[in-house]
């Protein structure tokens, strides 16, 4: 395992970087998820834009007018963050201390903060002036929800965030408090994917609603990047060793190699300078990350990351191609989603994150699952019989 980029090349190539122990594997790969969503779903409402089924609006644009104020703010605080906390992990890097454990907190250069918010808010002022025009220029452009994707990112990013600490603390309700709540949103870790699905889905629906957008138009565009997405998300819980791992297996032995079917977890990221009950430390090892599971488990985020990758391929090359009704296409996700999640948690390791009614004993994610697979079949069900609509393709 690599819990973060630096063991990566350190294992692979033989490179020591000390400072790349900032850079988290499950965080890289989740911004490389990002990245991949931005790509196909730009791509799919620029492909839906030109079918008619997204409106292009004429908007006013300002040339050479001061930049706003919040620009000069904005620039200056992240500039401030970036020298204040980035390069205080940077410089101590090394020599067992682990840039994961400081990030939330106070700790940091305040003269590197202080030098690179000035020299930001000056050079925006430098650039300012010399884009100003005077007077200032109106022109009239077209736009189109493909131009929004910075915004509608910013927006699942945010209330993708939220609700993937919040549904990471209700999967143990009996703990849930206030407090609970505000530990959690502060930490590196405690992410749930479903959380992040829904009110990221649900961030998204509002921005572009607000802008008029319409619903079903959007969540067929968006459902193939949003597998896509979790595909190459999965792959981090893998590689970097989260604990999203599986329930250990009762037959080790297979013509597959131990790490796609029964996996120790070696050096994985849960095992930072300390192990639990379920781990041993590894002969020979020094340092941070130094433990793997005592019993091989099934390395189920690799499944997961296999099959989410041959979903989008079927709703990318072929399902997204069809002559559907608006909503079949999200339709399909579901089922999909909900199948494949539901399947998996099989042989998923729960721990404690359980919910009973009754004698039925069950995770969060088999309960949303099987929300998902029902929402699916229902809404496959109305866009057949014309219940669900959207407007009609507009002419360009």
């Amino acid at each position: 395992m690599f819990p973060t980029l630096y063991h990566f090349l350190r294992d692979t190539l033989g490179i020591e970087i000390a400072f790349l122990e900032i850079v988290n594997t499950f965080g890289l790969f989740v911004a490389l998820a990002i990245a991949a969503a931005y790509w196909a779903m730009q791509t799919e409402f620029a492909r839906k834009t030109g079918l008619g089924l997204f409106p292009m609006k004429k908007t006013t644009v300002i040339i050479g007018a001061p930049a706003p104020n919040i620009e000069y703010v904005t620039n200056g605080i992240l500039a401030f963050v970036f020298g204040f906390k980035i390069l205080y992990l940077i410089q101590n890097s090394g020599g067992g201390f682990v840039p994961q454990d400081h990030i939330f907190t106070s700790e940091g250069n305040l003269f590197f903060g202080v030098l690179f918010g000035l020299a930001s808010i000056g050079y925006r002022y430098y650039t300012d002036k010399k884009e100003r025009k005077n007077p200032p220029v109106e022109k009239t452009v077209n736009q189109g929800i493909a131009d929004e994707m910075g915004n509608i990112t910013a927006v699942a990013l945010i209330s993708g965030f939220l609700g993937a600490k919040i549904f990471h603390i209700l999967e143990t309700p009996e703990n849930f408090s206030l407090q609970v709540v505000l530990d959690q949103l502060f930490t590196t870790g405690g992410w749930t994917f479903f959380g992040g699905l829904i009110c990221g889905a649900g961030g998204v629906l509002w921005y572009t609603s607000k802008k008029g957008y319409a619903l079903f138009h959007v969540l067929d565009a968006g459902v193939p990047a949003m597998m896509l997405a979790y595909g190459v998300g999965r792959f981090g819980c893998h590689f970097s060793g989260d604990g999203d791992w599986g329930i250990a297996n009762p037959n080790p032995k297979s013509w597959l190699p131990d790490w796609a079917w029964a996996y120790k977890y070696p050096h994985n990221v849960l095992g930072k300078s300390y192990g639990g009950p379920d781990m041993e430390l590894i002969p020979g090892c020094e340092g941070n990350y130094c433990y793997q599971l005592i019993n091989p488990v099934y390395p189920t985020p690799l499944y997961e990351a296999l099959m989410a990758l041959t979903l989008f391929a079927i709703l990318w090359f072929y399902v997204r191609k069809l002559a559907l009704k608006p909503g079949q296409v999200l339709s399909i996700y579901l089922v999909f989603a909900g199948v494949e999640r539901f399947l998996i948690e099989s042989i998923r390791e729960h721990g404690d994150s359980l919910y009973t009614l009754g004698n039925v004993i069950f995770s969060q994610a088999q309960m949303i699952s099987l929300a998902l697979i029902v929402s699916g079949i229902a809404i496959w069900f109305l866009a057949s019989k014309n219940i669900i609509k959207a407007p009609a393709p507009s002419k360009q």
